[in-house]
């Protein structure tokens, strides 16, 4: 029973040619067994140097398996200059492997059927084979139950690769366990792949050193990403929150699922930030303003100041959407995993939904919003530069009730305010950001959400809009060791 999946047909008798060694004897046994002495080798690597084997040395090689010649000749081809594949093969009525050939990876043409084709829309690849005739052919002797070797042909009818090129030939490249853990920890690190390969590159001396090529490592990170999340994306990222918990018995997460089962909301903390929160956690300021991730999920980040000024981050969150059930859940889950703890101040940016949020889950709260989007909102609206001076000075000055009721009023009738919309709008909301309303209230010097922007510069270091949940995870992880 014969098998093909090369380029040549069933067994011929060869010709003593140049180049091609070893007659056949007989169809089952090629080379004279009697004629030549072999040498059987234990080990692929152990067949001493290869450049000085003659093809008489080579016919007389007998190899414990086919795998064996394979790799004898693969590192024949490394050394000379050419790349190996395998070729067409055959069986016994048994099923068993009694024959097999090896070629130059060159062997063969490109069917013309592809260049005829009509509906072709790209263009043809570049031509790479050369009908190359090397080959190594060995079959099974049956009575020593060993490979010998048939025919083995070294012409080639093609340029050979220089020595310090031949590493590049795609049967060769090969990434080292050293390069493979390398790329793995730059890349918990944060840093892009581009960015690793550069200076890999850099310390190698080049890329043509590195022994894989670009497309290499992308095939070989993309792997490792589908094997990090073979039970599915949503569920890796939970089972890593809750493995978590092995090392820091204190962090926790909280998430819920939509009618489907598909992840809705997803809340997490680890235990240094649960204890800044017991710390630090009576003012309260968060943001959804950064959306960095591939399924383009909005990324809550909840944070404050220490005692130092410094910036303390409480938590994150992926809300399915920017609404008021996701707010109120996220709110609901972060007082939950901080122990029943609530703020005494909440700053956020202004949001409708946000607002509605805090009010229903922070009833007692002062809700303070933030100082420079109230600016930007103004400006957007007004033309006028003295209204912007005046307002700002609503927002920062220390001054009476009274004074600035008396001066609004002032106001509405100076810049015609009483038929804005946006005014009316303000003025109902001035007890979350008139400083005349707050300067009695412990804000930890918060006025605005800036932090929460400086925060995203940072994020932007660590994510792109690639990534998956499970990988924002991790990274947001980074993100906290480094604040």
């Amino acid at each position: 029973m014969e098998g093909r999946n090369g380029l040549f047909g069933g067994c011929e008798e060869f010709g003593n040619a140049s180049g091609s060694i070893c007659k056949n004897d007989s169809a089952e046994n090629g080379c004279d067994s009697e004629a030549r002495q072999p040498s059987l080798d234990d080990d692929a690597s152990d067949y001493g140097d290869v450049i000085s084997l003659t093809a008489d040395d080579i016919c007389n090689k007998v190899f414990r398996s086919e795998k064996r010649a394979y790799d004898f000749f693969a590192k024949l081809g490394k050394f000379v200059g050419f790349g190996v594949r395998k070729g067409d093969y055959g069986k016994d009525e048994e099923g068993n492997l009694i024959r097999q050939r090896f070629f130059c990876n060159k062997a063969g043409l490109r069917d013309q059927k592809h260049y005829n084709r009509v509906d072709r829309k790209r263009s043809h690849r570049p031509e790479t084979r050369t009908n190359c005739k090397a080959i190594l052919s060995v079959y099974l002797d049956r009575v020593s139950c060993t490979w010998k070797v048939r025919k083995v042909n070294m012409e080639h009818n093609h340029p050979l690769t220089p020595r310090i090129m031949v590493h590049m030939i795609p049967g060769f490249r090969r990434m080292s366990d050293s390069a493979k853990a390398h790329i793995d920890r730059m890349q918990r690190y944060g840093l892009p792949t581009s960015k690793i390969l550069g200076y890999m590159a850099g310390i190698s001396g080049g890329y043509s050193l590195l022994g894989f090529t670009k497309k290499d490592a992308y095939t070989y990170i993309d792997k490792s990403k589908r094997n990090k999340i073979t039970d599915g994306d949503t569920n890796a990222a939970v089972i890593y929150l809750e493995g978590k918990a092995t090392a820091d018995p204190m962090s926790m997460a909280r998430y819920n699922l939509t009618d489907d089962g598909m992840l809705a909301n997803l809340f997490w903390a680890d235990g240094a930030s649960r204890i800044d929160y017991q710390y630090f956690g009576d003012v309260l300021a968060f943001d959804s303003t950064y959306k960095k991730n591939k399924y383009k999920r909005p990324l809550v980040i909840f944070f404050s100041t220490n005692n130092h000024k410094q910036t303390t981050i409480f938590g994150f969150g992926l809300v399915l959407d920017e609404r008021i059930p996701s707010y109120t859940w996220m709110l609901e889950s972060l007082v939950e995993v901080m122990c029943g703890k609530t703020p005494s101040v909440v700053v956020t940016d202004g949001d409708d939904a946000m607002i509605a949020a805090v009010r229903k889950v922070f009833p007692r709260a002062t809700h303070r919003l933030c100082a420079w989007h109230l600016q930007r909102n103004v400006t957007s609206n007004s033309n006028e530069e003295v209204f912007r001076n005046v307002f700002a000075k609503w927002l920062y000055a220390d001054m009476e009730i009274a004074d600035f009721e008396a001066e609004w009023a002032q106001a509405v009738i100076d810049f015609e305010l009483s038929d804005k919309l946006w005014a009316s709008q303000m003025y109902e909301k001035r007890e979350m950001w008139a400083n005349a309303y707050l300067r009695n209230k412990f804000c930890a010097g918060f006025w605005t959400t800036s932090r929460c922007e400086g925060i995203n510069a940072n994020v932007k270091k660590f994510l792109t809009s690639r990534h998956s949940i499970l990988e924002l995870v991790q990274n947001l992880e980074l993100l906290v060791r480094e604040y």
